[in-house]
């Protein structure tokens, strides 16, 4: 009857153990999601906003260019369509970058999904391993 009790409580003992370490592996994976998921937030966002520069700069040049060697060869007509045509290239990359948010805000969201996907499959397996490791596992 001794035995049965000590068994009882080691048993109760186990259990407890083991739901204390479930608990505290999703509070692990959570904190490890919200870190990674501000990581790649953070990367793709700067990404996206140095790719948007560089564009606007080598549309900037462009236009420049095109706009110096206009000017070189106008009248007032012309160069009324000259400020409406670049009045016009400046709303263009804007909306641009917009469709470039989006695009970036679809690829991260891949990519938290990835993530999630590993950290939850090794959390699997570390429990597995420890169910296992203390017995308590189904192959006991």
């Amino acid at each position: 009857a001794v035995v049965s009790t000590q068994s009882t409580g080691e048993e109760r003992r186990r259990l407890e153990e083991d739901e204390i370490w479930r608990q505290m592996v999703n509070c692990h994976q959570g904190t490890m999601d919200s870190y990674l998921e501000e990581i790649i937030t953070r990367s793709v966002s700067k990404t996206a906003d140095e790719q948007a520069r560089a564009e606007i700069h080598a549309k900037a040049e462009k236009i420049n260019e095109i706009a110096y060697d206009i000017e070189s060869r106008r009248d007032r007509l012309q160069s009324e369509d000259i400020v409406a045509a670049l009045v016009y290239s400046f709303l263009l990359p804007e909306v641009e970058k917009e469709t470039l948010r989006e695009e970036v805000k679809k690829e991260q969201r891949r990519h938290i999904l990835a993530a999630h996907s590993v950290i939850h499959g090794q959390s699997a397996e570390i429990e597995r391993e420890r169910s296992s490791s203390s017995g308590t596992g189904p192959e006991s």
